[in-house]
């Protein structure tokens, strides 16, 4: 079925005449009469009656009609969606990130878009094995582990790995806090399937000292709960909550521990431009919001 006859169906219907509905399409009669009768054929019923010199619809016309209009509107979608396709442009755009990344990072980012921006998913994944859901249909990565190097890439935050303390602990009124001294506190740390977990551990075994955990926990959010009652100090690179007071965490050189996070995406992507563009957004966004290391 051609889509020329069918719209040449729904032009006629409206206008009436053959005449009408030929002018409305800036085509002969003749032509028009063709491909209403190709259709009624391809179809096997008839759609119009003529009486009076004009055509009236069917019963079946009637049916088909709305169908017809339905028809050529998603065909008209397609077209709109495949112009924008070609300019570079998404009406929807898949983002995968690890939990704390998606809660803490993209989800108040996606409450700053407009409503012209594309209409935003994000789904959770483990660090490990991330970047692979580019090949499964993920549009941007946001991680806290470099991608591989055949997909394009930006650093788009730098973010503080910290010590939370309660209110009631003594070092409450500090601003930081040394490696050293973590090695002897009552560490609530995440599991080690977290990147922040990874890079406290990386740093205490290169300053020599080990890692004792008084517990470890699958949610960041319980972490915070248990050092919030008092049971220890808990690190990680969330928000604060229950009004936990944030340490940075220096090693034995002063510096202060960070996480980077980066933003990647398939090089050959249709929108490839207007994902660096959100990655430079995204970028902007952690500086207003965090600065360097928060």
């Amino acid at each position: 079925m051609e889509l020329r006859a069918v719209r040449c169906f729904v032009e006629v219907a409206d206008a009436g005449t053959v005449t009408a509905g030929a002018e409305r399409l800036g085509v002969g009669q003749p032509a028009v009469t063709r491909q209403i009768q190709q259709l009624e054929r391809q179809l096997r019923i008839r759609l119009f009656d003529r009486e009076d010199g004009r055509l009236r619809l069917t019963s079946a016309g009637r049916d088909v009609l709305p169908v017809a209009r339905r028809l050529l509107r998603q065909a008209e979608d397609v077209s709109t969606a495949a112009r924008g396709v070609a300019a570079g442009r998404l009406q929807h755009v898949r983002l995968v990130a690890p939990g704390t990344t998606r809660d803490d990072v993209l989800a108040p980012w996606v409450a700053t878009w407009g409503a012209d921006a594309p209409l935003p998913r994000i789904d959770e994944a483990q660090v490990d094995g991330i970047y692979q859901t580019l090949r499964r249909g993920a549009d941007l990565v946001v991680a806290p582990v470099a991608p591989p190097r055949d997909f394009a890439s930006s650093i788009v935050a730098e973010l503080g790995l910290w010590a939370y303390v309660a209110p009631t602990h003594p070092w409450a009124s500090r601003e930081g806090i040394d490696l050293t001294e973590l090695a002897d506190a009552d560490l609530l740390l995440l599991e080690r399937s977290f990147h922040a977990r990874r890079i406290f551990d990386g740093s205490m075994n290169a300053a020599g000292l080990g890692v004792e955990p008084t517990a470890q926990f699958g949610s960041p959010v319980v972490a915070q709960a248990v050092a919030a009652s008092g049971r220890g100090v808990c690190v990680l690179t969330d928000d604060p909550r229950f009004g936990l007071v944030p340490l940075a965490i220096h090693d034995n050189e002063g510096r202060a521990l960070t996480v980077r996070l980066h933003a990647a995406w398939q090089r050959g992507h249709h929108a490839a431009a207007t994902l660096e563009r959100l990655a430079g957004d995204l970028a902007s966004f952690t500086r207003e919001r965090y600065g360097r290391g928060r």
